[in-house]
């Protein structure tokens, strides 16, 4: 069924009422005038009514129009008023603002989630994505004398905390480093700072003068100092500074950032470096380290730390993780897990391992008195190199009264990739006389098909375990699991990360053989 609009509505009422009017005022007047009226006057009259009724009904739909026109500009101007249609008006207006209402709601929910997008979770810093949008639009825009001051940090002790501390301690040492960036950007009147990676941080500095970075610098070692002194670290983090201007590609203050990070983190203990040239080298900061670490090999830089795991069952025989610790030029210690990474990026990971296991043979002879057994961790590379694996037999055949007190460790995710490679070498360790270990063990339930091909000596719990032993009950029946198939084949059983005494009583009540962590045994010196 078609539907009429206002306007054919209104011509049909119209000649509806011209209809009626016409026959009602046709008889009156003939009941009126019966005798004297004429058909000439009947006539007239109407006509003439008709012709008013129809110039009404046009100029009422004239002003219909004309209001409906401008009632539709005033709402297209978002201005409705309410001197024309004051009913329709008034409607119209409460809904405008209830969906003013609701657009405001939508932009405030949408401002919340575009901040946490560009937010960082641990920190509340804003995160990489935030940082790459910042400085491409510094480099994009028209005023190419501004100049700014790019300022990367990095957290180098990390992994290193998260290993023998625990990651609950791990994560406090990132807010702890956040806070002083934050603390210091907004020193310099910034709130332009970022956390770029899990160990990474960034201060972008607008409309500054050289002189700054200087200043920059020694405030963030004095404090990165004052940090390591009170949680007895090797270092904190090191800083590397650049200037950047409009025009220039994001890669190549990025680039200089870096090769300043790897020039400071090679100098003193919490340094910070200045570089404001490009290198002519884009890669000029991974050469930098790779002189580093041949500097370490050829000069044999390297010193050990160690970290006692406190036994539970007295039946087992003590053990100590030894933790390498290497020196560079200066004297100064070089943050250990960077260390590793660049020398596997350059593909001399197998000399370095060669010189640890050495100098650690070597220390061990320097301790007679020493009933301990000594723990070292491989990395995947010496897994996945037969060449070290030849020469690492060949080293602990001709050293037969030391080997059998060396305990190899591998994580279980690296031993899982190789499955045939992870089996040579625990056969060659049991060949040898030597004690291998699993560690960061228990993932899941196929751990123990790898628990099985491998029939190591020792196992470490993974930390991720540790952590809600206390109220996991699936945790704490797989531990319980882990323990008593450990057990019947004489495996010793040690938890990693054990930071409060709830979980260690927990984990004695399970029967665990020792526990290591910041808690239960410090860092301790064993050669200079």
């Amino acid at each position: 069924m078609k539907v009429r609009n206002i306007y054919q509505k209104q011509w049909l009422s119209l000649g509806i009422v011209l209809l009626l009017t016409v026959t009602i005022n046709t008889l009156v007047l003939d009941y009126l005038f019966a005798d004297s009226v004429s058909s000439e006057i009947l006539l007239i009259s109407n006509g003439l009514l008709i012709l008013s009724l129809l110039i009404l009904g046009s100029s009422g739909q004239i002003l219909l129009k004309k209001a409906e026109s401008l009632t539709a500009l005033q709402l297209m101007d978002n201005q409705p008023t309410s001197k024309i249609f004051p009913l329709l008006s008034s409607v119209i207006q409460r809904n405008h603002d209830s969906l003013q209402q609701d657009i405001d709601k939508i932009k405030s929910i949408n401002s919340e989630l575009e901040h946490k997008v560009l937010q960082d979770n641990l920190t509340s810093l804003q995160n990489r994505s935030a940082f790459r949008k910042d400085i491409t639009e510094f480099l994009q825009q028209e005023n190419k004398s501004e100049q700014a001051c790019l300022c990367l940090i990095r957290s180098s002790e990390l992994s290193t905390i998260n290993h023998q501390r625990g990651r609950v301690a791990g994560d406090q040492y990132l807010q702890a480093i956040a806070d002083i960036v934050e603390y210091v950007g907004h020193r310099f009147s910034t709130n332009q700072v970022y956390r770029l990676s899990s160990s990474d941080y960034a201060i972008l500095i607008k409309n500054v003068t050289p002189s700054i970075a200087h200043i920059l610098g020694k405030e963030l070692k004095q404090l990165f100092d004052n940090f390591q002194l009170q949680m007895s670290m090797d270092s904190a983090a090191y800083t590397g500074i650049t200037f950047l201007r409009p025009g220039q590609l994001p890669e190549q203050p990025l680039s200089r950032a870096d090769l300043a990070l790897a020039k400071a983190q090679t100098s003193v203990v919490n340094g910070w470096y200045i570089q404001e040239e490009d290198a002519n080298d884009a890669f000029q900061g991974e050469s930098h380290w790779r002189q580093a670490i041949q500097f370490i090999i050829d000069s044999r830089s390297i010193s050990f730390n160690g970290q006692a795991i406190q036994l539970l069952n007295m039946a087992v025989n003590n053990y100590i993780q030894i933790i390498p610790r290497f020196m560079g030029e200066n004297h100064q210690i070089l943050p250990t897990e960077t260390v590793y990474a660049m020398a596997m990026r350059h593909g001399i990971m197998s000399k370095l391992e060669e010189l640890v296991v050495e100098n650690m043979l070597q220390q061990h002879k320097f301790h007679p008195e020493n009933v301990a057994r000594w723990g070292l961790n491989l990395s995947v590379s010496a897994l996945f190199n037969s060449t070290f694996m030849i020469w690492l037999e060949r080293i602990l055949l001709r050293e037969q009264s030391i080997a059998p007190n060396l305990v190899f460790e591998i994580d279980e995710e690296i031993l899982d990739c190789h499955l045939a490679a992870s089996i040579r070498m625990f056969e060659m360790l049991r060949r040898v006389g030597s004690r291998s270990c699993i560690s960061k063990f228990g993932r899941g339930l196929g751990s123990f098909r790898l628990y099985r091909e491998l029939r190591p000596d020792y196992i470490k719990l993974d930390s991720a375990l540790i952590d809600s032993i206390e109220r996991d009950s699936a945790s704490q029946q797989f531990i319980r699991m882990i323990v008593e198939i450990s057990h019947r084949l004489g495996c010793v059983v040690i938890a990693e990360g054990v930071e409060n005494m709830s979980q260690r009583e927990a984990l004695e009540r399970m029967y665990v053989d020792g526990v290591q962590g910041q808690l239960v045994s410090k860092i301790i010196q064993i050669s200079n």
